[in-house]
């Protein structure tokens, strides 16, 4: 697990563990950080799912007495000196969607001083256009593109509106064909190449800040 590997091996607490939707490639590594951690509470949209893994998640946060919270938009989070924003789901669930679960699916702006970060889960078109209606879109330094940058996110309009210094695509190519051209092309020509950090060629990619400063850690 990728995460034993950035934790000292005699720390096993995880303050918060966010399940951004019930999705097979998100859920299911973080059944295994709640049987390997002690986790102090989750947030999750709280979506319905027909999915198996999805249910053993569910058991093992009653199993284990972990507080669980439903994401909501206007949610503020505060650990230490950081602030944690919740954009996206919205009261009232987005319908009638290409994909329900994915546009609303938990949307998260942290900040920490004059550093922050848009991280935004597999959000898709509707849902970008859903938040940019809202005004709820803020300027951030870093976007973690949504739907792994694929077409269906990433619009112009969601680009001008983060308007970010720096990019990071989590995507694995071979399997699913992601980034979309598309998308790449769009990001090159807003941020420039050396400004776009790609999982699949640099392997982890690392953030670290003050608050002032920001140092990027690659594995590539």
């Amino acid at each position: 697990m990728e995460l034993s590997s950035r934790m000292p091996f005699w720390d096993r607490t995880i303050k918060l563990v966010v399940l951004t939707h019930p999705h097979a490639d998100h859920v299911t590594g973080l059944v295994e950080v709640l049987n390997d951690y002690r986790v102090g509470q989750v947030l999750s949209p709280g979506l319905d799912c027909d999915l198996d893994i999805y249910d053993e998640w569910l058991s093992l946060i009653q199993e284990k007495d972990i507080k669980y919270t439903t994401a909501c938009s206007g949610q503020l989070i505060e650990f230490d000196g950081a602030t944690i924003e919740v954009l996206n789901p919205q009261e009232i669930f987005l319908p009638d969607t290409e994909s329900d679960v994915d546009n609303n699916s938990v949307v998260l702006h942290i900040s920490l001083g004059e550093i922050s970060f848009l991280l935004t889960a597999d959000l898709m078109w509707q849902g970008e256009f859903e938040l940019i209606s809202r005004r709820l879109i803020p300027k951030s330094t870093v976007l973690k593109l949504g739907h792994h940058g694929s077409a269906t996110s990433t619009t112009h309009e969601f680009l001008a509106a983060v308007n970010p210094q720096l990019a990071v695509i989590s995507a694995d190519p071979e399997e699913y064909g992601h980034p979309s051209n598309e998308v790449m092309a769009r990001l090159e020509a807003e941020l420039g190449a050396e400004n776009i950090y790609l999982t699949a060629e640099s392997g982890t990619v690392e953030f670290i800040t003050d608050g002032e400063k920001l140092w990027i850690r690659v594995e590539g």
